[in-house]
């Protein structure tokens, strides 16, 4: 018992040993997805029994910094019996956005966190604020 167990040290530690010594290389692509700057436009709304409800709009301009992106635009929202309208600006990187919203009428700003996916050239993704529902966002870049 004590030599199959020596041996299967042995056997493992000559295993790793000669796994360390190939020559081998990992090549990591990584792809740039959107361009430096330019524009989006999109729907804002939820999705309510698999069918989508643009209850607003979005839409503005991106340009790249040195860790991430910033964003500026403007946004709507249809309410029942009044428009409501907006600034937003804020940062985004691969997965996450991080900004401020105004509202036009309002002297207040309000902080947005969300999650945001790019696919080839459509943008989709959800965030939340401290007032109000957790919305949907998705449209398209260029």
């Amino acid at each position: 018992m004590r030599k199959l167990l020596i041996i299967a040290i042995c056997v493992l530690f000559a295993s790793v040993s000669i796994a360390t010594a190939m020559p081998f290389s990992i090549e990591k692509t990584q792809t740039q997805i959107l361009a430096q700057s330019g524009t989006f436009d999109g729907t804002i709304g939820y999705r309510a029994q698999g069918n989508w409800t643009a209850v607003g709009t979005i839409n503005g301009t991106y340009e790249q910094r040195t860790r991430g992106y910033r964003f500026d635009g403007t946004w709507t929202l249809q309410g029942q019996n009044q428009t409501f309208a907006g600034t937003m600006r804020g940062v985004f990187g691969r997965r996450i956005l991080i900004g401020r919203v105004t509202a036009e009428g309002y002297n207040r700003t309000l902080p947005v966190i969300g999650f945001i996916v790019f696919k080839e050239g459509n943008f989709g993704g959800r965030f939340m604020a401290p007032i109000g529902p957790a919305l949907y966002f998705k449209g398209t870049y260029n």
